[in-house]
C-alpha cells in the first residue's frame, strides 16, 4: 500500500513538470521583440514545434520498451528536459539554438506523455486507476501553475529568465530514481480482452478524431493568450502568467475530481469538454477585456481538466494489454499533430473574418461548439 502511494506521488511529480515546454507561452511578446529579424510564425515555432517533435518520443516509446524499462525511459526524458532548459537559458540570444532545444524538449514530452498513462494502467486498476489518472493529469495542470505564474513574473524582468524554471525538473528526477520500481519487465496490465479487432479500430478512430479536434482548438489559448493580453493593452507577461495559473488550478481541480464527474457525464465527457471550451472562447471573442480573456482561459482549462484523464483512460478501455502501448502512441501522435497545426488551422479560418487574437478565439469557439455537437451525436448511438 505504501509503495503504491509512493509510486502515485512520483508519477504525479513527473507529470508536474511535463508541460514545462509550454512555458514560453507567457513570454510570446518578449520573444517576438527579441528577434525582430524573424517573422512571428518563425518565433512561434518555440511553442508549436515541440508538439510535432513530440511525435518522435511517442512513436519510439513502444519500440524502446524492448530494451529499456519504463522507469529508465521516464528518467531519460526528465534528464533531456533539464538539459534543454539549461541550454535554452545559456543560448537565449540564438533563435536557432532555442528552436533546436524546443524540438528536443518535444521529444522528451512525447515520451513522458506515453509512459505515464502506461505506468498508471500498469500499477493501478479499477476505480483506483480512475482516481490516480485524475490525480496525475491534475498534476500536469498544476505544474503549469507553478511554471507560468513564476515564469510570467520572471519574463517581466527578462523574457529568457523563464528557462530557470527547468531547475525544478531535478526534483521528479531524483524521486523517480529512488521510488519507481527497478524491474526490467513491465508490470502486468489490465486491458480489455473481450473486444474484437473491429471494436479496437473504431474506438481508436473515435479517440483520434476527437483528440485532434480538441488539441487544435485548445492550443489557441497557448499561442494567442499573450497576444490577446498585450495586443489589447490589458497588461504584461505577468498578467498572462496569473490568468494561466488560475486556469491551471481549475484544470487540476477538475482532473482530481474526474472519477466523480465522469459518473454523471459518462460517454458524453468529451462533448462536454468541447462545449465548455467553446462557450469560453465565444465570450472572450465577443467581450474584449480582462473578463473576456479570463473566460477564454477558464473555459479551455476546465475543458482540459475533463479531456486529459478521459483520453488517457480511453486507451485502457479500448485496447488489450498487448496493444496498449501502440494504441497510446497512435492516438497521442494524432493529438500532437493537432497541437502543432492549431495556429495554422485556426489562423486560416479566422482570416475570413479579420485579424486579431479576439477573432481567432471567436472562430475557435464556433468550431469547438460544432465539434461538441458532432461528438454528442456520435455517442448517442
Amino acid at each position: 500500500m505504501k509503495q503504491n502511494v509512493a509510486v502515485k506521488m512520483t508519477i504525479g511529480a513527473i507529470c508536474f513538470v511535463n508541460l514545462m515546454y509550454m512555458i514560453p507561452s507567457v513570454a510570446v511578446s518578449g520573444m517576438v521583440a527579441a528577434f525582430p529579424q524573424y517573422n512571428e510564425s518563425t518565433v512561434l515555432l518555440l511553442l508549436t514545434l515541440p508538439n510535432l517533435t513530440g511525435i518522435v518520443g511517442i512513436v519510439t516509446e513502444p519500440l524502446l520498451e524492448r530494451w529499456f524499462s519504463r522507469r529508465q525511459l521516464s528518467l531519460a526524458a526528465l534528464l533531456l528536459f533539464f538539459a534543454m532548459g539549461m541550454v535554452s537559458w545559456g543560448f537565449h540570444t540564438n533563435l536557432s539554438v532555442l528552436i533546436a532545444a524546443s524540438a528536443a524538449m518535444g521529444a522528451a514530452y512525447g515520451m513522458q506523455s506515453t509512459v505515464f498513462p502506461l505506468l498508471v494502467s500498469g500499477y493501478f486498476e479499477g476505480e483506483e486507476r480512475n482516481q490516480v489518472m485524475g490525480f496525475v493529469t491534475g498534476m500536469l495542470q498544476l505544474g503549469r501553475v507553478a511554471a507560468t505564474l513564476v515564469g510570467g513574473i520572471l519574463a517581466d524582468l527578462q523574457w529568457y529568465y523563464i528557462y530557470a524554471c527547468f531547475l525544478l525538473v531535478l526534483v521528479p528526477f531524483v524521486a523517480g530514481w529512488l521510488v519507481l520500481p527497478r524491474n526490467t519487465k513491465q508490470p502486468q496490465q489490465q486491458g480489455v480482452s473481450s473486444q474484437g479487432g473491429g471494436y479496437y479500430i473504431s474506438q481508436m478512430i473515435r479517440l483520434s478524431a476527437v483528440g485532434f479536434a480538441f488539441a487544435a482548438l485548445y492550443y489557441v489559448v497557448n499561442t494567442h493568450l499573450s497576444l490577446y493580453v498585450e495586443g489589447y493593452q490589458l497588461g504584461g507577461a505577468s498578467v498572462t502568467g496569473v490568468i494561466t495559473a488560475v486556469g491551471s488550478v481549475l484544470a487540476g481541480g477538475i482532473s482530481t475530481c474526474f472519477a466523480w464527474i465522469q459518473r454523471y457525464t459518462r460517454r458524453f465527457t468529451m462533448a462536454a469538454a468541447l462545449c465548455i471550451m467553446g462557450v469560453g472562447y465565444l465570450v472572450g471573442g465577443l467581450w474584449i477585456g480582462l473578463p473576456g480573456v479570463a473566460f477564454c482561459m477558464l473555459g479551455a482549462s476546465a475543458a482540459m481538466g475533463l479531456f486529459s484523464p478521459c483520453l488517457m483512460l480511453g486507451f485502457a478501455h479500448c485496447a488489450t494489454a498487448e496493444k496498449l502501448p501502440t494504441a497510446t502512441a497512435i492516438v497521442l501522435t494524432i493529438v500532437n499533430v493537432g497541437y502543432f497545426a492549431s495556429p495554422y488551422l485556426t489562423g486560416w479560418a479566422a482570416g475570413f473574418l479579420g485579424s486579431g487574437a479576439a477573432v481567432v478565439f471567436l472562430v475557435a469557439g464556433v468550431l469547438a461548439m460544432l465539434c461538441a455537437a458532432c461528438s454528442w451525436l456520435v455517442n448517442l448511438k
